[in-house]
């Protein structure tokens, strides 16, 4: 039986959780950040904010990755396919608008069951 997309999420987002680092404010504090981010400066934005050395942001980016590699393999294709973050930031800026928004969407949706959680 082929799982769907929610009970991906919910899956991959529990065990990734403990993998989430901490940060100011502790790493429960980053999880509820980084979506917000997401909103105000676009997944790029966000994303490049993350890759300047925030490593609990990073964590939580290193945690979509892997989520959106986990998908692949389950037959979802999102049109990313890069698993280390400063070639899936390169591969995402090289992309159109509608798989961005494609990404961005599946990115949220995810967040909202990693930041339930994180600890």
């Amino acid at each position: 039986m082929r799982k769907n997309l929610a009970q991906l999420r919910a899956l991959h987002a529990s065990a990734w959780a403990p993998r989430v680092e901490s940060g100011e404010g502790g790493s429960r504090a980053i999880a509820k950040k980084v979506p917000a981010q997401i909103v105000q400066n676009g997944i790029l934005g966000a994303f490049a904010f993350a890759l300047e050395g925030n490593k609990g942001h990073l964590s939580v980016f290193k945690g979509v990755i892997d989520h959106f590699d986990l998908l692949r393999k389950e037959g979802f294709d999102f049109d990313v396919s890069s698993t280390e973050p400063e070639a899936f930031f390169r591969e995402l800026c090289g992309k159109s608008s509608d798989v961005l928004r494609a990404v961005t969407d599946e990115t949220m949706e995810y967040l909202n069951y990693l930041r339930r959680f994180v600890h």
